[in-house]
């Protein structure tokens, strides 16, 4: 019986050895098939107004979460640092961000500031920009009012184009840590007449007042 084998020519062969050395080359190189990197200047932050209780276009993150500034930190000086940051989540980019997407009506000045040495944080209207941790969702506002190191934080109004009106300064609220003081008023003056008559000893009138007026 003859058996016939199926020989490749050097030919075939070398040009076989060429082709694997090319792939191992590209391969080497991250050249094949390798995903197209994403720009440095590529950013998925994205500002928007939303509509907030009590509080009509409100600057808001991608996931329509409030954001919120800190008054003492005009002109990006960083205040809330160390615990500050386990209630008051800054909004970070990647430091070579260099912009970020804005929705309709939002017509605020943005500028960034460095929170590390990879990161840096957005402002708008020089004030850094932050979520609230006592928020458990979107459009709430439950830090409006809280007071930290002498200022104050405070829904931010997206259309604003001046470092006055970024805050919009609304009612205090306890469940974001700010304080409501109530005073109560004074009850009204209560006052009794009596009269005495002729066969009671005498006409004589006393009168007894009690009470300190309305007051605050």
């Amino acid at each position: 019986m003859t058996t016939t084998g199926i020989h490749k020519s050097p030919r075939v062969a070398r040009g076989s050895r060429r082709i694997k050395i090319s792939v191992g080359l590209l391969a080497a190189a991250g050249l094949l098939a390798a995903p197209l990197a994403e720009s440095a200047d590529a950013s998925s932050t994205v500002l928007q107004s939303v509509n907030v209780g009590g509080f009509p276009g409100a600057l808001a993150n991608h996931a329509s979460r409030t954001l919120y500034i800190l008054t003492v930190e005009k002109g990006a000086k960083l205040k809330c640092t160390g615990g500050c940051l386990t209630h008051w989540i800054p909004v970070t980019v990647k430091s070579p961000v260099t912009s970020v997407s804005l929705g309709a009506n939002v017509k605020g000045k943005i500028g960034f500031v460095a929170r590390g040495a990879t990161t840096k944080q957005v402002t708008f209207n020089s004030y850094p920009l932050y979520t609230f941790a006592g928020d458990s969702g979107p459009k709430q506002s439950h830090g409006e009012g809280a007071a930290f190191d002498g200022g104050k934080w405070y829904v931010v109004k997206a259309a604003s184009t001046s470092v006055g009106a970024t805050p919009i300064v609304g009612a205090a609220r306890s469940s974001g840590g700010a304080t409501t003081t109530t005073t109560a008023k004074k009850p009204p003056a209560t006052t009794t007449t009596t009269t005495m008559g002729a066969g009671g000893g005498g006409g004589g009138t006393t009168t007894t007042t009690t009470g300190g007026g309305i007051g605050y």
